[in-house]
């Protein structure tokens, strides 16, 4: 299902072709230069992530505090999470979706993922350009 999701998806949006499964059975999709989502296949449903940006190292737990309320019950992140990657570098949004979606949903979800990226991009764009006031 997601497979046919993502070919479906990249053929409407006009994107690259869709690579094959890495060896850990990931999908890549590079929606533009700067955001390639991961997708995972479950049986029912997928995990759907993607690198925000490079978490700040000023003013970090005030922004851990942010996005601490972001991810309670999933209120500024339309129920995904947001975290650090394993190397602690980058921050990354993730979704869940536990069932079977039709390709009208799928797209949907999709799009307001990428909407939240964005979203948080610019946050954490605001979060360094007020640490380098108060610093100043």
């Amino acid at each position: 299902m997601l497979e046919q999701h993502l070919k479906a998806l990249s053929e409407e949006l006009q994107l690259d072709p869709l690579p094959p499964k890495d060896e850990h059975h990931l999908f890549h999709l590079a929606i533009h230069p700067t955001l390639t989502l991961t997708l995972k296949e479950f049986d029912p449903g997928f995990l759907l992530s993607g690198r925000i940006a490079e978490c700040p190292t000023e003013k970090r737990e005030e922004l851990f505090i942010l996005l601490s309320r972001a991810n309670f019950l999933g209120q500024g992140t339309k129920e995904g999470s947001i975290s650090l990657d394993n190397d602690e570098k980058f921050l990354t949004l993730s979704l869940h979706i536990p069932y079977d979606i039709n390709y009208k949903t799928f797209k949907e979800t999709v799009e307001d993922f990428v909407n939240y990226i964005d979203y948080w991009r610019e946050e954490l764009i605001r979060h360094k350009e007020t640490s380098k006031s108060i610093l100043e």
